[in-house]
């Protein structure tokens, strides 16, 4: 389990909460740092081929971190909240000597991104969101509300395959085999109970003020992404001012994996 494991890289960004924390300075002084924000059933690895493709860390700091309860991280007492995980995102920009950074959310990490971008806009100075989520409408609700309560019951393997296959395009699940395993490892290597919380606190989840928002904003777009469709790329890009859109054609809602280069060229063109 994520609590048990030893770890490096595990600091204490709090009196009450140790995360799992990797912290990349370039060789000479760099550019606007990069923080990193995953998603539901997802890790800071997720990041690492898009990262590297776009070569942030030779002119940039790179933070990634896992949120409690996911990769590394233990998971903490009591109940978690995405207003709770975006300020574990301030202490770990604090921790890691980060004041203004670009925010990259993919999904769950987008609404945490969102939500912080709202609550502390002068600490970001672009925002870059992924497939990002929104408050969900009840039939979200209740299936968010079933799946958490699937995998406190059968674990991870009752959930995987069906999330998996559901989450990426047509031509992954027909050609991108690896980009289709390295979704359904990310989410067997979650622990099911820092998952069932997430899933938890997303169901409570309330969109925050996007009038706050005064970064600039890229929303990258997946042609087949169901969990953040058309209609949720249009609210949010209506809502954050000035926001531009990028379109994924053949991808889904993984597009850390079904499409690297793609993400790479975004994030190699932010700043």
């Amino acid at each position: 389990m994520s609590g048990s494991q030893p770890d490096q890289n595990r600091i204490s960004v709090s009196a009450t909460l140790s995360l799992h924390v990797e912290s990349t300075d370039p060789p000479a002084a760099g550019k606007t740092p990069f923080v990193f924000i995953h998603g539901l059933g997802g890790s800071s690895t997720n990041y690492g081929p898009a990262i590297d493709a776009a070569g942030l860390r030779a002119a940039h700091k790179v933070v990634t971190f896992d949120l409690e309860g996911h990769g590394l991280s233990p998971a903490s007492a009591g109940q978690t909240s995405i207003e709770g995980y975006a300020e574990s995102v301030r202490l770990v920009m604090d921790a890691a000597g980060v004041e203004k950074a670009v925010v990259v959310g993919h999904s769950m990490g987008g609404i945490i991104a969102t939500t912080f971008a709202a609550q502390y806009p002068s600490r970001v100075e672009k925002l870059v969101l992924i497939g990002p989520v929104k408050a969900f409408a009840e039939a979200g609700v209740k299936a968010l509300t079933a799946r958490g309560e699937s995998v406190l019951a059968g674990g991870m393997a009752a959930v995987a395959d069906t999330v998996a296959t559901a989450g990426v395009s047509q031509k992954t699940l027909a050609s991108g085999h690896l980009a289709k395993h390295a979704v359904r490892a990310s989410l067997l290597a979650t622990p099911p109970a820092g998952y069932a919380h997430a899933c938890s606190a997303l169901t409570r989840a309330k969109d925050p003020e996007y009038a706050r928002i005064t970064a600039g904003t890229v929303i990258l777009a997946g042609a087949e992404d169901k969990t953040c469709p058309e209609a949720t790329v249009r609210f949010l890009a209506e809502s954050i001012r000035g926001a531009e859109v990028v379109s994924f054609g053949d991808v889904g809602h993984w597009h850390l994996f079904e499409d690297v280069e793609g993400v790479a060229r975004v994030l190699a063109g932010v700043v």
